[in-house]
């Protein structure tokens, strides 16, 4: 009976130690933005986490539940995903009330905001 000697060492160890530096090299970048594209990259990852399920992906396009989202204000993003309701005198894109509450906060909104009002 033969015994295989474990070839695969080498390429996991290279693997790891590609993945630690580009993780590294990713984290350095994130220190080199202003605080308003911090606030731009914090605001998508929210986007992406919290609203694409419904929206879109794209927040200038139409999602499967939620409508378009682009350039939405901070006062009608709160009401919608603090309160659950519209800034008074907002007329809603959609008739359709489903809107899931999200604990989120002041920053985090603002940051939300900053993503939808991003040039794209």
């Amino acid at each position: 009976m033969r015994i295989r000697k474990n070839r695969g060492g080498f390429s996991r160890l290279s693997f790891v130690f590609i993945f630690f530096i580009l993780t590294f090299v990713n984290c350095r970048e994130e220190e080199n933005l202003s605080p308003e594209q911090k606030s731009i990259s914090q605001g998508k990852g929210l986007y992406l986490t919290n609203c694409s399920a419904c929206h879109n992906q794209n927040p200038a396009l139409d999602g499967t539940i939620g409508p378009a989202i682009q350039d939405s204000n901070f006062e009608l993003l709160k009401a919608r995903i603090v309160e659950g309701t519209y800034p008074p005198g907002y007329t809603p894109k959609r008739t359709s009330r489903i809107m899931t509450k999200l604990p989120l906060t002041d920053d985090q909104i603002r940051n939300i905001e900053a993503f939808l009002k991003a040039p794209r």
